[in-house]
């Protein structure tokens, strides 16, 4: 008796159960489908490290660089009206700011700050500045036009928080919340799908049917899940009235939506092996008659009110897709085309596989038969027993390519790779995954007395600090004293005139303490300004230079290189509070290693992911400064 025959000498099932089938497979064939939606987006939107990546990413899309790079230059002119006439320079120069690596690092942080509030609880309003962009700016301009450069402020923290509220909203964003939580059950959601699609196999009574047509709904559930990035994209920039605004947020949700759809694919694949593992079994007529029947759906009337319906909503949906979306519907035809020809592959596959395994394996019994009766002296054989091999075959054949499914998908081969922002560190790839005790820093000792820098009598270097930083030095060893300045020059503060003259002629020697003691004791007049500490050799009669502005240059060269990490060793004759305080001022202490310094240390790539890439050591006093080390101490034995 043929597959179908033994179909129709069976009883009809009754409606309930048809229906209780028909439910389970759509609701299952949807829970499967929103189960992975939300496990793509938890791998690039619930994911903060993922979701900063793919954020700064974004930033290289042409319509995302050129908003940012209008808004940025709304933001100078508003602090520089004088600026309005050459605002397409600065346009220009900010649109190229953006695109660049150290801006990207600069997002990439901010991105992340922002992620945590918008998924904290309670918070409605998203906060996304750019401290340090005027950094950047003014360097682009320098080379574009050094006068304008000039004029540009030098702090300027533009903010995106009311672009972000436009395009989220709060309803979206209560979403997204909703989402992230609903993630703890994907799991959950992703089984309850699989059981109700194996019950919509069991219920019925022709499970071989059913299998295919539970394959099917699966494969047109992830086709829906191909249309839908485009289509939520269309619907959530819609809404935005500002062309500029609008194109950049679909080169966001372009950047993290793009690797949605190959996740799409492979559920499609998944439910194509099981239509095709059932088909297998059958003749190519059943898949025939299955089209010709949608076709005749399609063009004519159905006589009951709900599919009329329904195929009144699936015409308009398919023709307005193909006027206001003729690129999407060819990509869908092309996708429905492909997915046609893989399920007649896998169909073809189960078929040609399956029998082949059998004949062997039945050969194998016979032969096992024959040397069993040779071996019983001709006695006949026992009655040989035939099992079903082929559903057998057909089922491993579908768990293996499931499996790789799966596995695929858990894969980082799943979504498209994101280069990381800073690929090489401290000028070197091969450096990002070392510790940082095992990394040479190239020094300079007492960097600030440099013949570069006007005022310095005996400068033991060349260049002055951030110009050593500019040349591959990475560690700079520095001096701090107190003066006061009076008469044009920086007089010493000295606490101990008598210790330090002996510290000034160890340094210096006889001559160099008889010249700073000469120029000291010329310096009568009022002081010109407060006691601070200021970087001197020794004596500041000799040079001097303000701590902060030196601090402030070394964070403005740490903006401009995002994947390099110092190293400060500070001959400390000041207060440890007042170092600090210097730090603060000068906007460096943003990127201090604030971890300890017994045990390991991190690697390069850990201080530069986590934007804490100075290291800072005191020579002196340390003291009630968590972040300020002793240098003797620490380094001991490193």
């Amino acid at each position: 008796m043929t597959a179908t025959a033994a179909s129709l000498a069976r009883p009809p099932t009754s409606p309930a159960r048809r229906a209780a089938v028909v439910v389970c497979r759509i609701l299952g064939a949807l829970l499967v489908a929103a189960a992975l939606a939300i496990a793509y987006a938890d791998r690039v939107v619930f994911d903060t490290e993922a979701f900063s990546d793919r954020a700064a990413r974004s930033l290289g899309d042409p319509r995302v660089a050129a908003y940012c790079g209008e808004r940025i230059a709304d933001e100078v002119i508003a602090q520089k009206r004088d600026l309005t006439a050459v605002r397409p320079l600065i346009a220009t120069a900010a649109r190229t700011v953006v695109g660049s690596e150290p801006f990207q690092a600069i997002f990439r942080r901010a991105a992340g700050q922002a992620h945590a509030v918008a998924f904290s609880k309670g918070a409605e309003r998203l906060a996304l500045s750019l401290p340090d962009f005027g950094v950047l700016l003014r360097s682009a301009l320098a080379t574009l036009g050094p006068e304008v450069a000039a004029k540009v402020p030098r702090e300027i923290s533009p903010q995106f928080s009311d672009d972000v509220q436009k395009v989220l909203g709060h309803g979206v964003l209560r979403l997204l919340r909703a989402a992230s939580r609903a993630r703890e059950y994907t799991v959950v959601g992703f089984g309850l799908g699989l059981v109700l699609l194996a019950l919509s196999v069991v219920l019925p009574r022709n499970r071989r049917r059913a299998l295919f047509r539970s394959g099917v709904a699966l494969a047109l559930a992830a086709v829906a899940l191909v249309l839908l990035p485009a289509l939520l994209g269309d619907a959530f920039t819609a809404r935005i009235a500002d062309a500029g605004l609008r194109g950049a947020s679909r080169g966001v949700w372009d950047t993290f939506a793009g690797g949605f759809q190959r996740w799409a694919l492979v559920l499609a694949g998944l439910g194509l092996v099981f239509a095709a593992a059932a088909s297998s079994f059958a003749s190519h007529v059943e898949v025939e008659n299955a089209v010709q029947s949608a076709w005749a759906w399609l063009q004519r009337p159905s006589s009951d009110p709900w599919g009329e319906l329904a195929r009144a909503l699936a015409l308009l949906a398919a023709g307005s897709l193909a006027v206001f979306r003729p690129s999407l519907s060819v990509r869908l035809l092309t996708v429905l085309i492909g997915a046609a020809l893989a399920f007649e592959g896998l169909r073809s596959l189960f078929t040609f596989v399956a029998p082949r395994v059998e004949q062997a394996a039945e050969e194998a019994a016979e032969r096992a038969e024959a040397a069993l009766a040779e071996a019983r002296g001709g006695a006949a054989a026992r009655r040989r027993m035939r099992w079903p091999l082929r559903p057998g075959l057909a089922s491993l054949l579908v768990l293996a390519l499931v499996g790789l499914g799966i596995a695929y998908l858990r894969s980082p081969h799943s979504l498209p790779p994101i280069r990381p922002v800073v690929t090489a560190c401290n000028g070197d790839a091969s450096l990002c995954d070392r510790r940082l005790d095992e990394v040479v820093f190239p020094g300079a000792h007492n960097a600030m007395s440099a013949a570069e820098l006007a005022g310095w009598m005996f400068p033991n270097q060349e260049l002055g600090p951030i110009s050593l930083l500019g040349h591959g030095i990475r560690a700079l060893l520095l001096d701090v004293h107190y003066g006061v300045p009076v008469s044009g020059r920086v007089k010493t503060d000295l606490e101990n005139p008598d210790g330090a003259r002996r510290r000034f002629e160890r340094a210096l020697g006889r001559d160099g303490m008889d010249a700073a003691m000469r120029i000291r004791d010329r310096l009568v007049g009022r002081p010109e300004g407060p006691r601070a500490p200021y970087l001197c050799h020794v004596s500041c009669e000799i040079g001097a230079r303000p701590l902060v502005p030196v601090l402030r240059g070394i964070r403005e060269f740490l903006v401009e290189n995002p994947g390099e990490v110092l190293v400060l060793v500070i001959e400390d004759y000041v207060n440890p509070a007042d170092v600090a305080s210097a730090f603060v001022d000068s906007g460096l202490l943003r990127f201090v290693y604030l971890g300890g310094v017994q045990g390991s240390w991190p690697t390069l790539r850990d201080m530069i992911d986590s934007d804490q890439r100075v290291v800072v050591f005191g020579e002196n006093d340390t003291a009630g400064v968590p972040w300020y080390h002793p240098a003797f101490e620490s380094t001991r034995g490193s």
